[in-house]
């Protein structure tokens, strides 16, 4: 009797299983390691838990789990290649890369809707119970949730920005929202709020004049029957926002926008054989180096190159460095260089001293999370905003990389190295970053589960979106008042006119 029980029981548990396993469609198409990294680590928390998961991606997993499937964009990598890119020759003049992300980003909207793979999928004829959609700039591929009759739910690998808010009718003041493409933080003086103020201008203007326009052909390219975009880039469910307090700065967020920061951070693995004892036995503690996946540390300018090795020669510490090539020219004894290193699990080693980063913010929440301070050289707008962030936060030395002079980086390396508040303060960020009442793997589930629960969760839905622009700046109200003003004032004239007018009559003929 009792095993018949258990019997019962187990079965249960599989109905419920399967009954509450969502079939999910995710779609991170650009062609950047990091964002795939991104991307992947999301969509495996939610196969994990048991979910139908299938991503479309141009890169490949090696060891997917049973229910992970995979729709790739082939030839994307091998595009990408071709034009033999070096980000950093990328400019940081915010009025040139406004319209250089919204150029490349429709040409990877395009190669994504041209992709062989990707145009069987969409004539697939399957249901999906939700759509996840990596926010780069890339509005036309809304249209898949619209397509499928799904929920639209959008990931940002950043907190709510510019790129977010105009779509979920997010308060995004100029005052203290700074936007990705300024170095700058919410505490932003006179002149940088000036600046800021003519950026979000500019924005705004690309983006209705050039931007939309330019996406909107191009789905109505290859999908001619596809409503304009207006009709559906607001159908947002959900926005989950690589965001947290402990990293980023405190801004409003409606209710559709969940923080999941730190969610790809996962339990240290163990290090290989070499790694953990050169770990273990540098006398001095060891820094780590690294320049992410997408910025090549061999691509580097010579000349800032140079400056960087000889400040670390100088260093009674062990470097080791993710450099892409066997040899680096110049190296001290004290440099060790690897093509690929696991850094969440470097860094959770406690003979970890100090990470140079360039403030990518993956990068970042993984110092945060094992408490572990930073020198920052940002390449691009938004890895400087992050460095220049840690260092508002305590726990980093900031310098853009195209600043840095070996002067600099021998001042910021000993004050990073011998003033312990740099640790205190990582230490601090890291508790922040971990007091939640639940975990960001499980914010992910829950959000994404609750989403298909609540048919698209429309409750969420601010009222903002439902009005024109001229509403929502209260522009008609502001009209509406003056107009009253005027005619009030000109009703009171007319009227003191008359009565008035009448009694000096009256007196004149009186006289």
């Amino acid at each position: 009797m009792l095993r018949h029980c258990e019997i019962l029981f187990l079965l249960g548990v599989l109905v419920m299983s399967s009954t509450d396993a969502a079939k999910l469609l995710g779609i991170f198409h650009v062609p950047g390691k990091s964002h795939y990294l991104s991307g992947s680590a999301l969509m495996k928390i939610l196969a994990e838990k048991g979910h139908d998961v299938t991503i479309v991606s141009p890169f490949t997993e090696k060891n997917p789990p049973k229910n992970y499937k995979e729709v790739v964009l082939t030839g994307l990598l091998d595009e990408k290649k071709d034009e033999n890119f070096n980000m950093f020759d990328m400019t940081n003049n915010p009025f040139m890369m406004i319209g250089l992300f919204s150029y490349i980003s429709t040409i990877m909207v395009e190669k994504t809707f041209n992709n062989t793979n990707f145009k069987k999928l969409m004539q697939s004829g399957e249901k999906y119970d939700a759509v996840i959609l990596e926010e780069f700039n890339s509005e036309a591929l809304k249209y898949v949730a619209h397509h499928f009759n799904a929920p639209l739910i959008v990931y940002n690998a950043m907190d709510a920005n510019e790129w977010i808010n105009p779509y979920q009718g997010n308060p995004d003041s100029p005052s203290y929202v700074p936007l990705v493409y300024l170095p700058y933080t919410s505490d932003m003086s006179f002149f940088e709020r000036v600046y800021n103020s003519i950026i979000y201008v500019y924005i705004n203007l690309v983006r209705h004049i050039f931007f939309l326009p330019m996406q909107n052909r191009v789905l109505h390219k290859y999908y001619p029957n596809a409503p304009n975009l207006d009709q559906f880039i607001y159908n947002v469910s959900l926005v989950l926002l690589n965001a947290d307090e402990s990293v980023y700065d405190a801004l409003p967020r409606v209710p559709s926008m969940k923080n999941i920061g730190g969610f790809h951070i996962h339990q240290p693995k163990p290090l290989p054989n070499d790694l953990q004892q050169l770990l273990d036995n540098a006398e001095h503690g060891v820094i780590y180096f690294s320049m992410g996946s997408n910025l090549l540390a061999k691509d580097m300018p010579t000349e800032k190159k140079k400056i960087l090795l000889r400040t670390l020669s100088k260093l009674k510490q062990t470097v080791l460095w993710k450099y892409e090539e066997e040899n680096l020219p110049g190296k001290p004894e004290n440099v060790i260089t690897r093509k690929w290193l696991p850094q969440n699990d470097i860094l959770a080693h406690k003979n970890i001293k100090l990470f140079i980063t360039h403030g990518g913010i993956f990068s970042t929440y993984e110092a945060v999370y094992h408490g572990v301070p930073l020198l920052s050289l940002g390449v691009i707008s938004e890895q400087i905003l992050n460095g220049k962030r840690s260092e508002k936060n305590g726990y980093a030395k900031a310098v853009p990389f195209f600043d840095i002079e070996e002067e600099t980086l021998d001042l910021y390396l000993k004050e990073l190295l011998e003033n312990p508040k740099y640790k205190e303060n990582a230490a601090r960020r890291s508790r922040i970053l971990k007091d939640k009442p639940q975990s960001a793997t499980a914010a992910v589930n829950y959000w994404v589960e609750y989403v298909v629960r609540h048919k698209g969760a429309s409750h969420l839905r601010v009222a903002s979106l439902d009005l024109t622009w001229y509403q929502c700046m209260l522009l008609d109200v502001v009209a509406f008042l003056l107009v009253s003003f005027v005619v009030l004032i000109y009703t009171l004239k007319f009227l003191f006119r008359t009565v008035f007018g009448r009694k000096v009559n009256k007196k004149e003929k009186t006289a």
